[in-house]
């Protein structure tokens, strides 16, 4: 249930969910703002203690290039939030670009400033993406990627996930549909898109919902087309920074971080009073016919 009207980039699924919520940080590709190192999806902090937090998303492009159905896109270009509903509840969300957001990329020790121009898209899935999984992590089924597709390559001391020289697959994310990511264990899962919406123009995207108990996935990333014309075209020029030059080095700087704030809140639906005196009218019911019942013996 909105409380606008949605973009054209809104994805209408309907489906059930509600609180109690716990994040979950893709790490693009970097590390998280502590230090800690990981290219995986890994959950930390419950969004209910902690509802308004400040983090980051590699590039201002992975929201809009998960609209792709051919390509799919990336998961480091976006990152992912997990929240536990327990019973239904009106979830209300804002994601809002920020400036002066600090972070240390993965497999360095540089602190690097994020941009504050991030174009926020978002999309809610259930199941949840386990935790530890990533592109390119093989499962039975996997369609293969493209040969340029960083994923086509060995990883995490792993076999390289199935290429084929026609196949334009990028990597495993979808900000508009299903999508099927695997951990190194291996276990696989597959996360059913609900909706979504984005906003190419301004700095800010709100959502709210009503929604029934479950756990669900909330993932943030860009919306911004130059960017992602940018990162996917030397993406496949530097077959995916396997080749070091120009094309890898625009990449690389294409993916810097975006800072965002994200304030959450979830209120459970309260049972209309109608229900409350349907239900104690049935209570006087019953025992009045007990007492009717013992009157006549």
């Amino acid at each position: 249930m909105r409380n606008r009207q949605p973009s054209a980039y809104t994805q209408p699924r309907r489906a059930a969910a509600r609180v109690l919520l716990a994040i979950a940080c893709l790490v693009g590709g970097m590390g998280l703002t502590t230090g800690q190192a990981s290219a995986h999806v890994v959950y930390g902090d419950p969004l209910n203690v902690n509802g308004n937090q400040n983090n980051y998303v590699s590039s201002n492009a992975g929201w809009l290039a998960g609209q792709n159905a051919t390509t799919q896109t990336d998961s480091h270009l976006n990152r992912f939030f997990k929240f536990e509903l327990t019973e239904t509840s009106t979830v209300d969300f804002t994601i809002s670009a920020i400036s002066g957001f600090q972070y240390v990329p993965f497999g360095t020790t540089t602190i690097v400033t994020a941009l504050d121009d991030l174009n926020p898209g978002y999309s809610l899935f259930t199941p949840i993406a386990l935790d530890l999984v990533h592109d390119g992590a093989a499962y039975p089924g996997q369609t293969p990627f493209a040969t340029w597709s960083p994923f086509a390559l060995p990883h995490d001391g792993q076999p390289g996930a199935p290429t084929d020289p026609n196949s334009q697959k990028w990597g495993e994310y979808r900000s508009n549909g299903d999508f099927t990511m695997a951990n190194d264990v291996p276990a696989s899962a597959t996360s059913h898109f609900l909706f979504g919406d984005g906003n190419p123009t301004g700095n800010s995207i709100t959502g709210n919902y009503v929604l029934g108990p479950g756990v669900y996935n909330l993932v943030v990333g860009g919306v911004n087309q130059d960017n992602l014309d940018t990162v996917f075209s030397n993406v496949v020029a530097s077959n995916g920074c396997g080749t070091a030059g120009a094309a890898c080095d625009a990449y690389t700087a294409a993916r810097i971080g975006r800072g965002f704030n994200i304030q959450f809140t979830a209120a459970p639906v309260p049972v209309p009073a109608a229900v409350y005196l349907f239900g104690s009218g049935l209570v006087g019911l019953v025992g009045l016919a007990r007492r009717k019942m013992k009157a006549s013996v």
